[in-house]
Formats: C-alpha cells, sequence, structure tokens
C-alpha cells in the first residue's frame, strides 16, 4: 500500500504549472487533510527549477471538505524567485472551487548560529503497539478512512488513548512514526511524506482537554490553518518521534503545536494547527 501513497503524492502534470492528484481513500466521507497539504509540496517543488532550494516553509487555509471520490487540480503562482529564496503559491480545487490555499518557501543551503529544543523522554518505537495492531485487536478498523491504521504508515502512540473516555487529560500526545518501506530519495518527497504525517493528532491534543473526541455527535470538527517548518534532512523512512501539544482552546477553536525528532534527538520539523471544535 505504500506504493500507492507515493504515487498520489506524486501528482500528474496537466499543463503549465498546473497538477493533478488521486485520492489515498477514495471511499472516504472526506479527503484526508494531510494528503492535500503533501500534494501541495509536490506541485511546488516542480516549478522551483534550483533543485539546491529545499522547501523551509508551508503555510495553508483549509477552505472546503475535499470530496474523496473527485481528483484534485493543483495550480501553482511562481510567486517569486530571489537570489537565495523562491516563494510559490498553490491553490487546490475541485470543480473549480479552491477546497486549500497554500504558500511555500524555498531557500538556499545557508549557514548560521544553531539551537534546538530538547526531545521529550519517550518509550522507543519497539516497545509500542502500532495503531493498526490496535485497531484489529479491538475490531475498531475503519476499513474506508485508514490514516494511521493502513498498511502504509507505521504509527505508535507512546500512550494509547481511548477515544470512548470523556475524563479530560493532559492534552498532551507522542507517536512514532514513519512509513512502512523504504523511501527513494527523490527531491521534495520526505518533506511532502512529512506534510501528509502532520496532520494526525493535532486537533486531537485540544479536544482531549476536556474529555472531547472526534466521535462526539455534539461536536464539530475540522481543520482550519496549518503551518509547517522543517529545519534540516530526515528520512520519512526512518522512525520520527512526533510530539503534540495544545496551545490554546477558546473561541470554538483549537490550537496545537508539533515537533519532529529524530530517534537521536534532532529537532527537524515544527507544526503548528489551527482546528475548528465548536459544539454543533
Amino acid at each position: 500500500m505504500l506504493e500507492n501513497l507515493l504515487d498520489i503524492i506524486r501528482l500528474q502534470p496537466a499543463g503549465q504549472d498546473c497538477f493533478k492528484g488521486d485520492n489515498m481513500h477514495p471511499a472516504a466521507f472526506r479527503v484526508y487533510g494531510g494528503q492535500v497539504l503533501a500534494q501541495a509540496v509536490s506541485a511546488a517543488v516542480a516549478t522551483v527549477e534550483d533543485a539546491g532550494r529545499e522547501i523551509h516553509s508551508q503555510h495553508a487555509y483549509f477552505l472546503r471538505p475535499g470530496n474523496a471520490s473527485l481528483e484534485i487540480e493543483y495550480q501553482v503562482e511562481r510567486a517569486r524567485d530571489g537570489g537565495s529564496f523562491s516563494s510559490r503559491r498553490v491553490v487546490a480545487l475541485q470543480q473549480s472551487k479552491p477546497i486549500l490555499v497554500s504558500s511555500m518557501s524555498f531557500q538556499e543551503a545557508s549557514r548560521g548560529d544553531d539551537y534546538q529544543s530538547a526531545m521529550p523522554p519517550v518509550p522507543p518505537p519497539e516497545e509500542l503497539s502500532s495503531d493498526r495492531q490496535r485497531a484489529l485487536a479491538s475490531g475498531t478498523m475503519e476499513e474506508d478512512f485508514m490514516i494511521t491504521t493502513g498498511e502504509d504508515l507505521d504509527v505508535r502512540l507512546c500512550s494509547p488513548v481511548d477515544w470512548g473516555d470523556n475524563n479530560p487529560r493532559e492534552p498532551v500526545l507522542h507517536a512514532w512514526v514513519k512509513t512502512n518501506g523504504a523511501i527513494p530519495d527523490e527531491r521534495g518527497l520526505h518533506r511532502a511524506l512529512l506534510a501528509y504525517f502532520s496532520d494526525i493528532y493535532l486537533i486531537d491534543a485540544c479536544l482531549m482537554a476536556h474529555g472531547r473526541s472526534y466521535l462526539d455527535p455534539g461536536m464539530q470538527v475540522a481543520s482550519l490553518d496549518h503551518a509547517l517548518w522543517f529545519h534540516q534532512a530526515f528520512r520519512a523512512d526512518e522512525w520520527l518521534l512526533l510530539s503534540m501539544e495544545a496551545e490554546r482552546v477558546s473561541g470554538g477553536r483549537g490550537l496545537a503545536r508539533g515537533r519532529f525528532f529524530t530517534r537521536e534527538g534532532q529537532l527537524v520539523a515544527t507544526t503548528m494547527q489551527e482546528g475548528l471544535m465548536r459544539f454543533r
């Protein structure tokens, strides 16, 4: 199933700075937001001719729910190519209506000071069960929308959550994640995959603060906007720790931060997401 995910992320050319992509879960009730983020990265990368310029940030707004039965068109605007930075704006459309707008920035390799926050102490992935293993064991597998439970990714929560438990808990989640197989050294692919990873569990961290769940019929839950910063090179087929924490819940919205660390403790990317989580 990993090859299917890679094919989905790679996109097909559809004219000058235009691309088209299919959906990873065509029978799902909506398109997974991380897929659109990843495909937008792929579209932008394809229009930056200077191979020495790597994407270092992505900022996106989710405008409409994606229809999983329809392909997605990506239109890229070459906003600027400067001396050391390039900027791209990508619009994802279905039936001529935008479902996501995203701005991305690329930078040539540069030198400067180095500092990072420390990786939190967590159990190694070998001591944990995967989301797929736990879903199969409990009979809760959702076949049409297997984001963390499919055969393409290996996702392991350090402290599994019972989403049926309505008791408030500390709004912190840690999850190891990687692809279930080797990934080629293809330009932009590993960063697109991290964008795909970055949409898991961020809203959930906010919901946990009051014992809420995406399963709660009284809650309307959706991603609103998403930011992602890449700090250094990494591999998406090697274990990355995604450490997530709620920053603020108010006004029917929740804001969460996520940090990606390698096993060696290198902070390779940071993400933040604001999600809708209001009472119906």
